[in-house]
């Protein structure tokens, strides 16, 4: 009974947050590549801007088609993740291979047989694990032709059936699966594997920029239009044949470039969008980051101008023309991506960015929204009260089995109501869930007079928390369930909603999770830890390493902090 009722209630708070409008567990990404040879510290990178950060590039070995990594990159790459979460624990990682048109024959090569398709896949996948990525993202953008599109659908068919055999053998969240793509699946002489990106990844990077370039294009343009009038190479009218394809709006994340480039005018009087240009100007390529572009007009104090029929920014100095993406065009390009209801943006790339501006105008519009703020007041509120009501019943089936056990003994049960009262009221927002655990527990000893854990348990310490983990432990998590409960439609699973809750019960405080880590577990596909015997047990897990604990010692400590709501 009391099982049910606690799986019945961690339910109702995976299917409240779904329905809740409108995001849901993976429903925005606010993603962002970090390049190695950009040469900008990781360490640097502000991750709290971001939901999802990529690493890129690893390489194929043109030979025997293992994910290949080179020795300048690879101190790197091992501490990415690791030193990204520092800021944002929270926050999700993937590696994306290939890149650039250099490794074009060697993708080609090895998409078309099976044996090579498998070896880069697993590969790929012990990789992307042995460095702590929780995904993985193919940019294979130059793929062109009708075979390397049918083998590229193959390729992500077993990709896919490979990620979950690994997590199912492992117990471990399975991996994020993405690919970057052309602003729309129709290329000139064939098209992109429509079905298999539907039914295989996760996402979708649509490349919604690079429409014109300086070295070929001899007039200036919008090289990441939004609209365009006049022709249909354009960002709306791209996403727009994505979803006619039969792909849903949710599997498109679009891409925002944080660069821009620059011509060198005919005629320096006619600078207007279109105008006649011979070439590429400021740089050898004309492309310029946006910090570049920034200084640049710092220091000859240039008028920008916004064009709203494309939706971008320009500005001209002598022959030197620039069109790029400002702050306003960010922030247009994103409420266009909620309103289309698409997954999110990606940025390419994150150290492009002039002090965070480009960045913090996007995720800004994203809180101005309201949904995403109100959204995460809910979860917040209902983690805390559903913490809260699983405790309550942990308390009263703990307390039922020792007076079962033990008869009565010499305790108020008036003091035991006004002290969980006033912690309650005094701590319930102020704090995690990991608090309310731990004045609970310490309330049950004090309610039963300092008795044993051991009775208050039962026979053996066998409590509902302790045979939910034995159960997940031995991969038998929904014997525990309620056999009525279907989760199939649901994005958070049972096992993973126990795999969390367990969490939320370990030993040592620092391993419990905060509201704001336990709201992203539910949202998100994130790589959950693996949760060792909970508190309390009379049965102890393996040590930690340099970890020490008193035979007398029966409570964990409470060392978490706890926050303040302040207005901002």
């Amino acid at each position: 009974m009391v099982s049910r009722i606690a799986i019945s209630l961690v339910l109702f708070h995976v299917l409240f947050c779904q329905e809740f409008e409108p995001l849901d567990a993976q429903t925005w990404v606010q993603a962002g590549y970090w390049y190695s040879g950009s040469g900008f510290p990781v360490s640097n990178i502000n991750s709290a801007l971001y939901t999802h950060l990529i690493c890129a590039f690893a390489e194929l070995n043109s030979s025997t088609y293992e994910l290949f990594i080179s020795p300048s990159d690879e101190q790197y790459f091992s501490s990415f993740t690791s030193t990204i979460k520092q800021k944002n624990p929270s926050i999700t990682t993937l590696l994306s291979i290939a890149g650039g048109n250099g490794n074009y024959t060697v993708l080609s090569s090895m998409v078309s047989k099976a044996p090579s398709r498998k070896t880069f896949i697993q590969s790929s996948i012990k990789r992307a694990r042995f460095y702590g990525f929780q995904g993985l993202d193919l940019s294979w953008v130059s793929a062109n032709t009708s075979s390397d599109m049918s083998n590229m659908g193959r390729l992500f068919e077993e990709w896919r059936e490979a990620a979950k055999s690994e997590a199912t053998n492992s117990s471990t969240q399975e991996l994020i699966l993405t690919a970057a793509v052309q602003f729309r699946p129709g290329l000139d002489f064939t098209t992109y594997p429509v079905e298999s990106i539907r039914i295989n990844l996760n996402w979708v990077h649509v490349m919604a920029y690079d429409y014109y370039m300086p070295q070929w294009a001899n007039f200036t343009a919008a090289h990441a239009a939004l609209y365009d009038p006049s022709s249909s190479v354009n960002t709306d009218n791209g996403i727009k044949q994505w979803i006619g394809s039969g792909i849903t709006a949710s599997k498109f994340v679009l891409g925002l470039p944080f660069y821009g480039y620059a011509w060198n005018l005919r005629n320096p009087k006619d600078n207007v969008i279109g105008a006649s240009a011979t070439g590429p100007a400021i740089t050898e390529g004309g492309d310029m980051s946006y910090k570049d572009i920034k200084a640049y007009i710092q220091r000859y104090g240039v008028s920008v101008m916004y064009n709203a029929t494309y939706v971008v920014n320009y500005f001209s100095i002598g022959s030197n023309w620039v069109g790029y993406d400002d702050v306003e065009v960010v922030k247009v390009k994103v409420s266009y991506a909620r309103e289309n209801k698409l997954l999110g943006y990606v940025v390419w790339q994150v150290p492009y960015d002039d002090n965070w501006a480009l960045s913090s105008a996007a995720a800004e519009l994203v809180d101005q929204n309201g949904h995403h703020s109100r959204r995460l007041l809910v979860i917040i509120l209902i983690t805390a009260t559903i913490s809260v009501l699983l405790l309550g019943i942990s308390v009263y089936y703990l307390r039922s089995r020792f007076f079962k056990s033990t008869g009565a003994i010499n305790t108020s049960k008036d003091s035991w109501s006004n002290v969980n009262k006033n912690k309650e009221a005094s701590r319930l927002f102020h704090g995690n869930a990991p608090d309310l655990q731990v004045f609970c527990l310490s309330d049950i000893e004090l309610a039963t007079d300092r008795f044993s854990i051991e009775n208050k348990l039962g026979e053996g310490g066998y409590g509902p928390v302790y045979k939910a983990y034995e159960l997940w432990k031995e991969g038998k998590g929904m014997e525990f369930a309620d056999p009525s409960l279907d989760d199939t439609n649901l994005t958070c699973k049972l096992l993973r909603c126990m795999q969390i809750a367990l969490l939320c019960v370990q030993q040592d405080a620092n391993d419990r999770p905060s509201v704001k880590e336990i709201s992203s577990m539910l949202k998100s596909e994130t790589i959950l830890k693996i949760p060792q015997r909970p508190a309390f047990s009379t049965i102890k897990d393996k040590l930690k390493p340099n970890e020490f604990i008193m035979q007398e010692e029966k409570l964990s400590v409470n060392d978490a902090t706890i926050s303040e709501v302040v207005a901002r």
